[in-house]
């Protein structure tokens, strides 16, 4: 029997991979697989909020405490983030959308406070030194409520949805500028070692991802509504920009990703991190998509197609190494639970 439940703040990243993986494939017309990978996410998603709810309520007080890290408070906007991809897979399902904006709202409210807390109290130096991709997932949990107030506001037409889907838009861009700064500044005034170019290196690709398919709904909703319409003029080009510049990491994370393999072994083994590696890819397809049809770029549909597929074929390989890992743990934990009881057995009956 596992004793300890293994509980990252960023667990929430497996249903943001598998979530943002189904739209791509909703949006290609590969429903078969749109369908599967939603009731995955949809049942990761449960489950995984059953355990975060559990752990809350089991260990208050350690919580709060591992929250004052910004390794933590940063990490968790992961599930901000998930509920986020799932309002927006899940679309048509009012109810379920407006439940799950909610619960998105309410835990970014509680953890923005609690991360730039933390962020204040650290040096800057620290924070460059300690700053890497998965600090980005403000940033994407923000960019995540725009597109859900853009949702809502292609749903009801009003007008203050928009207004409020633009302000976390570029509330979204700042972070991203701030935190990505810090990690592009370090990579250039040090030395770069195999060890720091992780998984969650590819949120530095995503996190432009998603901003530019915020700007592409947040278009799509000011071209249908008529309102607002100078806001065209901002919207455009941020989006044209935050799709360019994702296109441009992926050269860049390709090559450390590689030149990773070459100096440090074990580099492609199975971690659970892998997930936040997963995100960005079907985010990019999915942007890609979206810019393409709100800028008229017919050429796109093409690209978004092919990372598509990429993004599937590395969800699936993940996925393979998950189940691996667990069944290994599962076995291990199990093995190392029964082997003393018999020892202690053996030697109790020895015993005179």
């Amino acid at each position: 029997m596992i004793k300890r439940l293994d509980l990252p703040p960023d667990v929430f990243a497996v249903v943001m991979a598998t979530g943002i993986v189904a739209i791509a494939a909703r949006d290609h017309r590969y429903n078969a697989i749109d369908d599967s990978l939603t009731a995955v996410a949809v049942l990761a998603f449960i489950v995984l909020s059953f355990a975060a709810a559990w752990h809350l309520l089991r260990a208050p007080v350690q919580a709060v405490r591992q929250a004052r890290s910004p390794e933590v408070a940063m990490s968790s906007f992961a599930f901000v983030a998930a509920c986020a991809v799932l309002a927006a897979r899940l679309t048509g399902q009012h109810v379920v959308t407006q439940i799950l904006g909610g619960a998105a709202v309410l835990g970014w409210l509680v953890l923005a406070p609690l991360a730039t807390s933390d962020v204040r109290s650290r040096p800057i130096r620290g924070l460059r030194q300690n700053a890497h991709g998965g600090w980005l997932l403000p940033s994407v949990a923000t960019a995540g409520l725009a597109i859900t107030a853009a949702g809502l506001a292609a749903q009801h037409r009003w007008g203050g949805w928009i207004v409020l889907a633009v302000i976390a838009w570029l509330l979204a861009i700042l972070l991203y500028a701030t935190i990505a700064g810090l990690i592009v500044s370090r990579a250039i005034s040090q030395r770069v070692h195999p060890a720091q170019v992780t998984p969650d290196s590819w949120i530095l690709m995503g996190a432009l991802g998603i901003a530019a398919l915020a700007g592409a709904k947040i278009l799509h909703d000011l071209s249908t509504t008529g309102q607002y319409e100078w806001m065209t003029s901002i919207a455009r080009p941020l989006t044209l920009i935050a799709w360019v510049l994702a296109s441009a990491w992926i050269p860049v994370l390709l090559y450390a990703e590689m030149w990773s393999v070459d100096h440090r072994r074990g580099a492609m083994r199975f971690g659970k991190a892998w997930w936040s590696a997963v995100f960005p890819l079907g985010m990019y397809a999915t942007a890609t998509q979206a810019t393409a049809t709100a800028l008229d770029l017919p050429a796109l549909h093409t690209v978004s197609l092919v990372l598509f597929w990429n993004a599937f074929a590395v969800w699936v390989l993940v996925a393979v190494g998950l189940v691996r890992w667990s069944f290994t743990t599962l076995t291990d934990s199990t093995q190392t639970d029964t082997g003393p009881i018999s020892q202690r057995g053996t030697a109790a009956r020895r015993t005179p």
